[in-house]
């Protein structure tokens, strides 16, 4: 069997995360002399392989404006006295109180410390250092850069540590919740370019059954192309994206290398795998956080695997009984067939989205589930029935809804309202309620139609299939009376779909 690998790119806007980017320093005094003496001190300085970019303000305002407009400032070298007495304390105060900032590293410098005594400063603003400005040699400048810095750098890690674990619990969520493949891969594509903040990057998710070889080919994926019609060779990728790939399949683990990475995923049954080139180098926080995330990302995997298993079980066991109903009214299995993929069809058709009409197809062969209470002598009776009969024969709706309605599984529920409305109609003059237009579920109202649709066009044991022009000038005629309007509009206009598929499973 040939192997398969599903491939996504998504291709967007780069971003530079700072990493390489000098610190960022405000020098904020109404002294020019201030500015230049300070400016030539940390001329050539450098952190962590990191320089600096001065930033210069004259009065507080002119500062506040600066910290607006530039919030990763590391830190401020702030004069106390400038357009007021106390116009540097004022500003601390709007820094951390207006502005929400506790990260930036505010260090008072003072030619009057008698105006502002160190102890009572320290005591009631929320400021980092305080120096008069003789203090501040070459020197002494160059040592308190170093140790602001450093805390600084460390404040900023803790909180990017804090975003990025508030990031994996929200991508983790968001990822759980996906009970497909093709949904899982996509909504991972789009939680892993938020989780690290990347923006020029080309992501590849595969999906693999048993043993990878260059000359396999390779099904590529896309949002519009879930299935992955088209087809490349591994041997195509270039050879860094070709070997880091084989790479992590061969040692079957994340593999991580300056600027790029794959995240290895796997269940008993499949592997796959999320490629990421990017514009930067990964950090030892994103890392950390992919291999937690391909952790939760496993779970997930395996709880699609057994969700599916579950899934084609209750498919499985609704076919079955409603084979089981229709063989007992001498009509064939193909019309429960029939009957989920009309439905289907038309409920994409209508709008409903891709979970909600597969789990009418699921639902829908249950439809006569109630028939299983009707005797057979009416059941398979060839002629007329009596009114007495007749009356019989309207109550399996309800039984079927009966039968069902106590089950806790979700395909059982749709099945129930199925089975009560499907032979409601749109004027009021169905049964088994009566119930009219939009009162009577859509689920009733699609099935409706399919089950209509396939009756009369097929033999049963009191009557002769009907030719196709016939069953259609029925529908045209009981448009807006039994049938609902839209719907059948949305069946004639798209009548070759719903051929094809009778004539796939014909009897």
């Amino acid at each position: 069997m040939m192997d398969e690998l599903i491939l996504k790119e998504e291709e967007t806007i780069p971003k530079n995360d700072g990493r390489n980017l000098p610190w960022e320093i405000l020098v904020v005094d109404d002294e020019e002399g201030v500015h230049q003496v300070t400016t030539l001190a940390l001329k050539n300085f450098t952190f962590d392989n990191r320089g600096l970019k001065l930033f210069h303000a004259y009065s507080a305002a002119e500062a506040l404006e600066c910290l607006v407009k530039h919030p990763n400032i590391a830190i401020v070298l702030l004069d106390v006295v400038m357009e007021s007495e106390h116009a540097g304390l004022a500003l601390v105060k709007k820094i951390r109180e207006d502005l929400n900032n506790i990260n930036t590293r505010i260090v008072l410098r003072t030619g009057q410390p008698g105006q502002a005594p160190e102890r009572e400063i320290i005591q009631n603003y929320d400021i980092n250092d305080y120096k008069t400005k003789t203090e501040l040699t070459a020197n002494k400048l160059f040592t308190l850069m170093y140790a602001t810095l450093r805390s600084y750098r460390d404040i900023i890690t803790l909180e990017k540590n804090r975003k990025g674990l508030e990031k994996l619990i929200v991508a983790s969520r968001g990822i759980s919740s996906r009970g497909a493949l093709a949904e899982f891969i996509g909504v991972t594509v789009e939680q892993l370019a938020d989780l690290l903040n990347i923006d020029e990057t080309t992501i590849f998710s595969c999906k693999v059954t048993g043993y990878i070889l260059l000359e396999h080919c390779l099904e590529v994926y896309s949002p519009e192309n879930p299935l992955g019609l088209s087809c490349i060779n591994i041997s195509d990728l270039a050879d860094g994206k070709r070997d880091i790939i084989l790479s992590a399949i061969t040692e079957q683990k994340n593999v991580f290398e300056k600027d790029r990475f794959v995240m290895y995923c796997s269940n008993s049954s499949q592997i796959v795998l999320f490629f990421a080139q990017m514009n930067q180098t990964l950090s030892d926080l994103d890392i950390r956080l992919l291999n937690i995330f391909t952790e939760n990302l496993i779970v997930t995997l395996e709880n699609i695997q057994l969700n599916e298993t579950i899934i084609e079980s209750q498919k499985e066991m609704v076919y079955r009984l409603g084979e089981v109903v229709e063989s007992r009214s001498k009509e064939t299995g193909n019309h429960v067939k029939r009957m989920a993929h009309y439905s289907e069809l038309l409920a994409l058709l209508v709008g409903l989205d891709k979970t909600e009409a597969e789990m009418i197809k699921t639902a829908s062969p249950m439809h006569d589930i109630g028939k299983i209470a009707i005797p057979d002598a009416i059941l398979t009776k060839p002629g007329k029935l009596t009114p007495e009969e007749w009356d019989i024969v309207k109550t399996h709706p309800k039984r079927g809804f009966e039968i069902l309605e106590q089950s806790s599984l979700v395909v059982m529920s749709i099945s129930a309202i199925i089975a009560l409305t499907h032979h409601e109609k749109w004027n009021g003059r169905g049964y088994p309620e009566g119930l009219k237009g939009t009162d009577i579920h859509i689920y009733g109202r699609i099935t409706a139609i399919a089950d209509v649709f396939d009756a009369l066009g097929s033999e049963r044991c009191y009557k002769e299939a009907w030719p196709l022009d016939k069953i259609i000038a029925l529908f045209k005629s009981e448009t807006g009376k039994h049938f609902d309007p839209l719907l059948t509009d949305l069946f004639l206009d798209n009548l070759d779909n719903f051929l094809e598929i009778r004539d796939k499973f014909a009897d």
